[in-house]
């Protein structure tokens, strides 16, 4: 074939692939929302701006369409998104089978390739986590408090040694010292202090979260069924396991009977679990510190409730009971929650049948629908000051406090609590079911460093800014704080 006959067969590939985006656009602007929509090219353009600047093109677009269902373009995809309650609240309710969460986070993270076939179709380690995690909040509480000091003792002093006050990077710290307290509850002791383990599980949550985006938008699905997945390389950890009151006990009385019972299978399921229980603690609590540190009036706040509460000096002696008293150290983390979430976007799902809303709008099978969650989140009609952190915004409106019972109404304004107007732990049947442990593991976190530490920013009250990436929102990676001793 002559340089003449290339050319015209890369013109034809450039024509028939020009074509099928145009086919795309038509058929998503005849069936979506026609608010969001400009032109076919236009909205291609669009959508590569809007990955640049995601945050500000959806407030801009939640506020321009005054609240209605608009179609968002983002890498020559649409969703549909919603801010307005009951659009939100339609969304939360609608069934599994007609608007799927389990589909969209399928298709976004690409389940199937990344974590298998057996992983991402059989759920059960979900109910585990509803029910026995749940049920044993009570019994894993001084577990958990005891890592978290042998934590902090391990890590964060090994750092300060003997310097007045010590630069830490965040991020890569308290990562290690979540995965340790976390997985003190999910496989005990041991191993949780093993270095390869916690490095293996804190790495597949990465690489899920990493990889999944990339084969969606990179790699032709005709080629994602030849990725295999392997057995993890440590499963040697998981041999001779004693049953114990952790989730790995809980796993193997949960496995089904038609899932193989080996070592292998437990692994990828243990992994499968931290990826669920790592990702967001550790992010949202990374935020909390660039919090606290950049506006260190509130370290004394908190460090008095905690005080009266808690005992600094021995931590055998604390108990969940008094740790839910400290309604402020709820209240800051539930603050850093709503202002620095994981996204833009949030909630997804994948409508598998066709939905309409209320007001009529419908939504085909095959298109995305999700809540613009910083632009609810930061409307002023629904917190005064949206925008300015308050870490005592919640507490302030509990009518509850030490020595006087809670009202009814104050169960809204607790960390775990959810709403059309706060959607951080989700919303529907998919309300976040680990939300009570994420909770309770970070408010001993915060007690703790709290009690045992000060912190400031390098920059006196300059909080590292949040690192965007599309409609996905990272605390920032190599930030360091400076911590003393106390």
């Amino acid at each position: 074939m002559g340089k003449l006959g290339l050319l015209l067969l890369l013109l034809l590939l450039v024509s028939l692939f020009a074509l099928k985006l145009n086919n795309r656009a038509r058929r998503a602007k005849r069936y979506l929302p026609a608010n969001g929509f400009r032109g076919v090219w236009l909205d291609y353009s669009d959508s590569v701006w809007n990955f640049f600047r995601a945050k500000s093109a959806i407030r801009d677009a939640c506020f321009g369409f005054s609240g209605s269902l608009f179609t968002f373009s983002l890498l020559g995809q649409w969703v549909v998104l919603a801010m307005e309650k009951d659009h939100v609240r339609e969304l939360c309710n609608a069934p599994e089978d007609v608007l799927s969460m389990e589909a969209a986070a399928e298709e976004l993270l690409q389940l199937r390739h990344t974590v298998g076939p057996l992983f991402s179709d059989e759920l059960y380690h979900i109910p585990v986590i509803r029910t026995k995690l749940n049920l044993n909040l009570e019994e894993i509480f001084p577990p958990l408090v005891d890592e978290i000091h042998a934590a902090f003792s391990d890590i964060i002093n090994t750092q300060i040694g003997e310097a007045d006050w010590a630069s830490i990077k965040v991020l890569p710290t308290f990562s290690r010292i979540i995965c340790r307290a976390t997985n003190r509850i999910l496989v005990g002791s041991h191993l949780c202090r093993n270095e390869e383990y916690c490095k293996l599980a804190s790495g597949f949550t990465n690489d899920v979260l990493s990889i999944g985006p990339v084969l969606k938008f990179l790699v032709p699905k005709f080629l994602r069924p030849q990725l295999k997945v392997f057995p993890p390389p440590s499963v040697r950890y998981l041999s001779n396991k004693e049953v114990q009151n952790d989730m790995l006990s809980w796993l193997m009385e949960a496995s089904p009977l038609n899932e193989e019972y080996s070592t292998e299978s437990l692994s990828m399921r243990m992994l499968n679990v931290n990826f669920v229980a790592l990702h967001t603690t550790t992010k949202t609590f990374t935020h909390a510190i660039y919090c606290l540190a950049s506006q260190p009036q509130y370290i004394s706040i908190l460090r008095a409730e905690v005080e009266q509460q808690l005992d600094s000096g021995d931590t055998t002696t604390w108990t969940r009971e008094a740790l839910g008293r400290c309604v402020k150290l709820d209240s800051f983390l539930k603050e850093t929650l709503r202002l620095h979430g994981l996204g833009a976007i949030w909630m997804p799902r994948l409508a598998v049948s066709d939905f309409s809303f209320s007001d009529g709008t419908n939504i085909p099978p095959g298109y995305f629908v999700a809540t613009a969650a910083t632009a609810v989140h930061e409307n002023d009609a629904l917190y005064e000051n949206a925008r300015d952190f308050n870490g005592l915004r919640f507490s302030s409106m509990r009518k509850g406090t030490f020595g006087r019972p809670e009202t009814e109404k104050d169960w809204q304004y607790k960390m775990t609590s959810n709403s059309e107007s706060y959607l951080a732990f989700g919303g529907g049947r998919h309300l976040c079911p680990g939300r009570f442990f994420a909770s309770m593991e970070m408010k001993c976190l915060m007690a703790y460093l709290v009690l045992h530490y000060d912190l400031k920013t390098l920059k006196d009250g300059v909080r590292p800014p949040d690192e965007w990436f599309g409609p996905t929102s990272n605390p920032a990676r190599n930030a360091r704080v400076l911590f003393h001793r106390r």
